[in-house]
């Protein structure tokens, strides 16, 4: 491991190690007072590790080491479906030492290496700049650990071009932290299957609409997919108008909770809360627009789908009700925010159609509604 040495000034007294510096020497004994005094101020070289090429390798290695101790330890423990992490897992031949994986051979460099353990960094102590002057170091170690850590820093800004994007992607597993999760997003997909012209939205414009999972034109309609959203056209969300409820009964009351409420909550905690009856985000929304005559995409009808990740029946009648609450309180989201369906069919799936999936239930199930349909795994929607 490259070094650089300094001299050091230590004074001793009855004896001499190193060179001795004459001039700091005699300006010692004169200080006390005694010329023959047998003190000596001696100029020894001294090793310096925190140098550009330790800062960079020690800071690359910091990083391979939080990645294969935190990120990979699952997978290194239960190394069975995971081949493509077998160079950290098989073993290392060395005619020094009994072989050990490549985890193994880590962990005690970077925890036990004498020499490593005097590099001493600094959150955000190595610059771009030192990076750029170990690229050119002489050693085609430190260079190396110059570019890897370039590179990490470039994918972790996410500066990388179409082709390397689909090179990590072709060689990554991204799931959600839960099953449920996992579980709606096979019932979007499998929605999404049911059309031929659906175009995926995940990596386009996903700063803008981040819910919009795929967005197409089919037969001359417009089909917008969103996940856990309140879709691109709808609302979510009722309010008690004061000009409607009757000066004394539930809903006056209620409004006045929630007035209170609010105002209490910024009052206190200083955390300002929805004055909202009602409010949520289904699992799947499908819009359809149609075009008017001035060529314009009006929402024409919904379709909306609760997911459930149960066998269990009562827990399966709760997402029920839940959707019908969607399908019945779903409005326009523009400054009419009018219903969606029309009074007179509430819930009989004319303008909003509603889709309950749940995984197969140990239960025989009933049949379903014209406007409520129940989907069991792993059944088709066939919309």
């Amino acid at each position: 491991m490259k070094t650089t040495t300094a001299p050091q000034s230590q004074e001793y007294r009855g004896e001499v190690r190193g060179r001795i510096d004459w001039q700091k020497t005699v300006k010692s004994r004169a200080r006390k007072g005694r010329l023959d005094e047998p003190v000596f101020v001696c100029s020894e070289p001294e090793e310096h590790y925190n140098i550009d090429e330790n800062l960079v390798l020690k800071r690359l290695l910091t990083v391979i080491h939080e990645i294969v101790t935190g990120n990979l330890e699952y997978a290194l423990e239960n190394p069975e479906g995971y081949d493509w992490l077998s160079a950290w897992t098989s073993s290392i031949e060395d005619p020094d030492r009994s072989a050990e994986p490549a985890t193994k051979v880590l962990e005690r460099v970077y925890e036990r290496n004498v020499y490593l353990q005097r590099i001493d960094i600094e959150e955000d102590a190595v610059t771009e700049r030192m990076i750029e002057s170990v690229k050119r170091s002489r050693s085609a170690f430190y260079r190396e650990a110059a570019e890897l850590l370039s590179r990490y820093r470039q994918l972790m800004r996410h500066e990388l071009d179409t082709e390397e994007a689909r090179e990590i992607l072709n060689h990554t597993l991204i799931a959600p932290e839960k099953a449920e999760e996992l579980f709606e997003l096979y019932w979007v997909f499998s929605v999404l299957n049911e059309f031929d012209s659906a175009r995926y939205r995940v990596l386009a414009d996903w700063r803008d609409r981040p819910s919009a999972v795929a967005e197409w034109e089919q037969d001359g309609s417009r089909y917008v997919l969103s996940h856990n959203s309140t879709g691109e056209a709808l609302t979510f969300r009722e309010r008690i108008e004061g000009e409607t409820i009757k000066p004394d009964g539930y809903l006056y009351r209620l409004s006045k909770v929630l007035e209170e409420w609010s105002s209490l909550s910024e009052e206190l905690f200083g955390r300002e809360q929805s004055d909202s009856l009602w409010g949520g985000r289904p699992d799947i929304v499908l819009e359809r627009f149609e075009q008017d005559g001035d060529r314009e995409w009006m929402l024409d009808d919904v379709l909306i789908g609760e997911v459930k990740y149960t066998q269990d029946v009562q827990y399966a009648a709760s997402g029920l009700r839940e959707l019908l609450e969607y399908m019945a309180f779903v409005r326009h989201a523009d400054e009419n925010g009018e219903y969606v369906e029309e009074t007179e069919h509430i819930l009989e799936s004319v303008a909003v159609r509603g889709l309950l999936f749940t995984d197969d239930l140990d239960h025989e199930t009933g049949e379903t509604s014209d406007s409520i349909r129940l989907v069991e795994y792993p059944d088709s929607p066939d919309l």
